[in-house]
């Protein structure tokens, strides 16, 4: 039968391989590398206005393009990485990051560098695909069911320190914009009125002018940071080059032995699977408005005498908190497992609750403090995005036995999309930045009234506990080794 055909060898015993820590972190860098050029200009919005000429609607449109490339490509590409693999997956998607970072290389003109940066917008949205739709699928092809979250999770982490270190790195290597307010006269004349014979003198008028200091030394930072993300982007292509494999010999699980049902027949199970949209939906409002938030959080702080270096900390901590808030909570939940839709609400109403403190803070209903700012925003970025590996992992769960690829692009254009609707509001001329934190908060409450709804359920993960009721020993495989591991049993040695 078709849904049971093998798509990894079948075995007896779990076996694992060392290995899979080496591809689990060149996926993870190219994550990371994807949202280091996604998030490029927020950070550094103030200068890269004066540089181009920008709006602050342009400025909140270049990652709108990125997540518009995703939603229209997504469901291809995860068809595409089921039926060819992670490895031809990825190769395509890292090196259509690295052609996006290089095309911004190419000149700083405004005229010319506004539509290569438009472009460079939609390709490195599409090679956000594989790198975003892939982590559940890379976690079962290659690790056990005790470490599949924790494996999602650093997945995740590195994404969001991609997206973190775009608020530190930007605005050190990018300078703020420096003004001079210059004052100028009007020189007093006479006129003769030619009628009456009188003669009047016109009064000497002063005008104030802001003149930009440092724009060819912007012009330079902003391309130097250019070349840098450039070369990362490179470094990253070629690690994948040069080895990343489609699967190991064995399967680590029984799941991950059994084929899932075609790509027309997992399309329709998605869109029939109440439970599926209601936890999608639980992961996709908050958190891609969240994300959305962060890319134009120095928008959002400037209103209130944030600069752009204080904003860009702001974000970094906030970003980098949440991704080690993943990976802890990952771990977490493959100690205890099966409990996941508890840690996700308690993660949901502490999140919500610092949003709320933060937007009091912005509008000066409480006393404004920049520590509390940060505060806020820590905690808000470790409890919103604190469970993103753990609601990728649930949707896999709800789903089965639809391919995790599959699965994984589902959640993911929801996601894209939910963010994309607050950055095409942003479009509207006039309508300023003061809503947008009270929209994350509405959007965290939706998420928990769909978390509340959803009926928790563990298809995978039953089935792999009841199949490994028959062998309770896992092998992890040394990759020094001959790609059959059980020729060799000197070299074996247990899982950790």
């Amino acid at each position: 039968m078709e849904d049971i055909e093998p798509l990894l060898k079948p075995i007896r015993q779990e076996i694992v391989y060392k290995r899979r820590w080496w591809l689990l972190l060149v996926f993870a860098i190219s994550g990371f590398t994807q949202n280091v050029v996604w998030n490029t200009w927020g950070p550094i919005a103030q200068s890269a206005k004066e540089v181009f000429g920008w709006s602050d609607g342009q400025i909140g449109m270049f990652p709108n393009l990125g997540n518009i490339a995703f939603i229209f490509t997504v469901f291809l590409a995860s068809y595409f990485m089921d039926e060819k693999g992670l490895r031809i997956s990825v190769v395509i998607c890292d090196a259509l990051v690295l052609l996006a970072a290089g095309l911004r290389c190419i000149t700083s003109i405004p005229k010319y560098a506004s539509g290569l940066i438009y472009v460079s917008a939609v390709l490195n949205g599409i090679a956000g695909t594989a790198l975003f739709a892939g982590p559940s699928l890379l976690a079962l092809i290659w690790f056990p069911p005790n470490q599949r979250a924790t494996a999602t999770a650093i997945s995740t982490f590195m994404a969001y320190a991609g997206f973190a270190v775009t608020f530190s790195i930007g605005p050190q290597l990018v300078s703020a914009p420096k003004y001079k307010t210059v004052e100028t006269r009007d020189i007093s004349g006479h006129s003769f009125n030619a009628v009456n014979g009188t003669t009047t003198t016109a009064p000497n008028i002063s005008h104030n002018h802001t003149v930009l200091l440092n724009l060819d030394q912007l012009k330079g930072d902003i391309m130097r940071l250019m070349y840098y993300e450039c070369g990362l982007a490179a470094i990253v292509f070629i690690a994948v080059l040069i080895y990343f494999p489609d699967k190991p010999p064995s399967a680590p699980s029984y799941t991950a032995s059994v084929k899932r049902v075609n790509y027309l027949n997992a399309f329709c199970k998605l869109l029939t699977n109440g439970p599926l949209w209601l936890i999608s939906l639980a992961c996709a409002i908050p958190t891609g408005v969240y994300g959305a938030w962060g890319a134009v959080l120095d928008l959002i702080l400037n209103p209130v005498g944030i600069s752009q270096m204080e904003a860009g900390w702001i974000g970094f901590y906030a970003t980098i908190a949440g991704g080690i808030s993943c990976v802890f909570v990952a771990r977490f939940s493959d100690i205890f497992m099966k409990h996941m839709k508890l840690f996700l609400m308690c993660l949901f109403l502490c999140g919500g609750g610092a949003i709320v403190w933060f937007t009091l803070i912005c509008t000066k209903v409480l006393a404004f403090s920049t520590v509390q700012l940060y505060s806020s925003s820590i905690l808000a970025g470790m409890f919103v995005n604190g469970g993103i590996a753990l609601f990728y992992e649930l949707c896999a769960e709800t789903s089965y036995p639809v391919a995790e690829g599959v699965t994984g692009a589902f959640l993911t254009i929801l996601n894209s999309t939910s963010g994309t609707v607050l950055l095409f509001v942003l479009q509207i001329p006039g309508i300023g930045t003061s809503w947008v934190n009270w929209a994350v908060v509405g959007c965290i409450g939706a998420g928990l009234v769909c978390l509340i709804i959803f009926p928790e359920r563990y298809g995978r993960t039953d089935l792999d506990i009841a199949i490994r009721n028959y062998t309770d020993m896992v092998i992890d495989v040394p990759d020094l080794t001959v790609d059959n591991p059980t020729t060799n049993q000197a070299d074996v040695g247990h899982s950790e």
